[in-house]
């Protein structure tokens, strides 16, 4: 992973036509921390974690990563070291689990990128870790919302990510799941990681070295 990256945002402003988002946000996740972002739902979690993923460009502020400023334009070198887990999953319906998995290669720099046998290889391991090595060979159309989704992060973190952003990481999934998905983010940074969660899940938050709470777009 090489090292755990420190993710700062300040000042973050993000507007859709005359509508606020985010409005002066400042975000310190030190490395290796593992952070709840919290807030009822439309106040702005998921675009924040847009932002702080740098896929997305706020209007004022700027995101750091170890005191790198970082925009869309500049992300590149920061491929595969940075991922995120969307709550929309972002699969492909034609690919089966493990070729969904293995597209996050496709990000990475070409001096990090694996060989076939080997790519293979990390994709059924990050599908192991959550549970789904049984359903690898299985197109995603034939699994459940809860499946996909852990099939998101499991490509998230196939990469070995120095920080991973995972939006909802739990929500559609069962009490032995959920303390499953739970565990296995707790242990990403235990292992030197940052990890930044949006979640509604009180035990999940509960877990976390420090919680964020956003209430219509401003960090309380």
């Amino acid at each position: 992973m090489n090292g755990p990256i420190e993710l700062t945002a300040t000042g973050i402003e993000l507007r859709r036509g005359r509508r606020t988002i985010l409005d002066g946000v400042d975000v310190a996740v030190p490395a290796g921390r593992i952070a709840a972002l919290t807030g009822p739902s439309g106040s702005g979690k998921t675009s924040l974690l847009t932002v702080l993923a740098a896929l997305q460009a706020p209007d004022r502020g700027e995101v750091r990563y170890d005191g790198q400023a970082v925009t869309p334009r500049t992300r590149d070198p920061w491929s595969g070291r940075v991922q995120i887990a969307h709550q929309s999953f972002g699969l492909l319906s034609l690919l089966t689990a493990a070729e969904n998995v293995e597209l996050a290669a496709q990000g990475l720099p070409t001096a990090r990128r694996l060989e076939r046998r080997p790519l293979r290889a990390a994709a059924r391991d990050a599908l192991e870790r959550v549970g789904l090595a049984a359903r690898a060979d299985h197109l995603v159309d034939d699994l459940s919302g809860g499946e996909q989704q852990r099939i998101a992060l499991a490509r998230a973190m196939s990469t070995a990510p120095a920080l991973l952003l995972a939006d909802e990481p739990t929500a559609q999934l069962d009490a032995e799941n959920r303390e499953r998905v739970t565990d296995l983010l707790l242990d990403l940074a235990r292992r030197g990681a940052t990890v930044v969660v949006a979640t509604h899940d009180q035990e999940l938050t509960g877990r976390c070295d420090l919680v964020l709470t956003l209430r219509d777009g401003v960090l309380a």
